[in-house]
């Protein structure tokens, strides 16, 4: 089974004490990593390049695959989204609708693993659609081995309707903290966080789905973030944004 974790790295001068690194393996672990601190482990600031892609996009109906405490799933329902979010740590989930209740934000956030989730149906005229989303959204994901990334891109593609895309971020090189806190996450359960390409992502994409694809937008974006030590440093994200045609 194919259990999607995302850290969302909303790293940064606004960035929480979190040690974004460390990539636990399994639902307990990421329930742990979560109700271990009594606070919001991350700034609550939705990722920027969510906003840099998708800012000036027509909104419809979006979904974020390991939404963590819900900081991109509320900035994509106040700029017109009908949003939903789904994670696998019910302490994350429980955060976002906390923050979305004090900020009179509707969106919908569910406890959940993208293998088994089935979304609500709000309507069947249209077949095609069904449990479709405009957009679907994956920052930072991570497999559970011995699965393959290929076998979670497929599952989240499931998600998009026809027309719709994909938007993943990714980790094009690791932090340079990465192993001493994978060490620390140690909790007995293998883990797949390595670099990974958006063209490489692109060509699991379309081996996995069965749907046709194109590519949006292919890049490597490097950004200043501040390491688990307070000091500066520089990360490369892989982006990638592909369309279901």
């Amino acid at each position: 089974m194919t259990e999607a974790g995302s850290h969302h790295d909303h790293t940064g001068a606004e960035h929480s004490t979190a040690d974004d690194a460390g990539v636990p393996g399994s639902v307990a672990a990421w329930e742990e990593r979560y109700a271990e601190k009594p606070d919001a482990i991350w700034s609550g600031n939705p990722n920027a390049a969510l906003i840099d892609i998708v800012g000036d996009k027509t909104p419809g109906r979006v979904l974020d695959v390991g939404c963590g405490e819900g900081a991109d799933v509320l900035w994509l329902a106040e700029n017109g989204w009908d949003a939903t979010g789904i994670d696998l740590s019910t302490t994350a989930i429980d955060r976002a609708r906390r923050a979305a209740e004090d900020r009179g934000v509707q969106a919908e956030f569910a406890v959940a693993d993208i293998s088994t989730w089935t979304p609500g149906i709000a309507s069947s005229d249209d077949e095609d659609r069904r449990g479709g989303f405009d957009l679907v959204t994956g920052f930072f994901l991570h497999t559970r081995l011995p699965d393959t990334r290929e076998e979670l891109l497929a599952r989240v593609a499931e998600h998009v309707a026809p027309g719709g895309a994909l938007l993943l971020v990714s980790h094009a090189t690791m932090p340079p903290w990465a192993a001493e806190h994978d060490e620390k996450f140690d909790h007995g359960m293998d883990h797949h966080h390595e670099p990974v390409s958006p063209n490489g992502d692109f060509a699991l994409l379309i081996g996995a789905s069965p749907d046709r694809w194109e590519i949006e937008l292919a890049e490597i974006r490097t950004r200043q973030v501040t390491s688990p030590s307070g000091e500066p440093a520089e990360l490369e994200d892989a982006i990638l944004l592909a369309r279901r045609v």
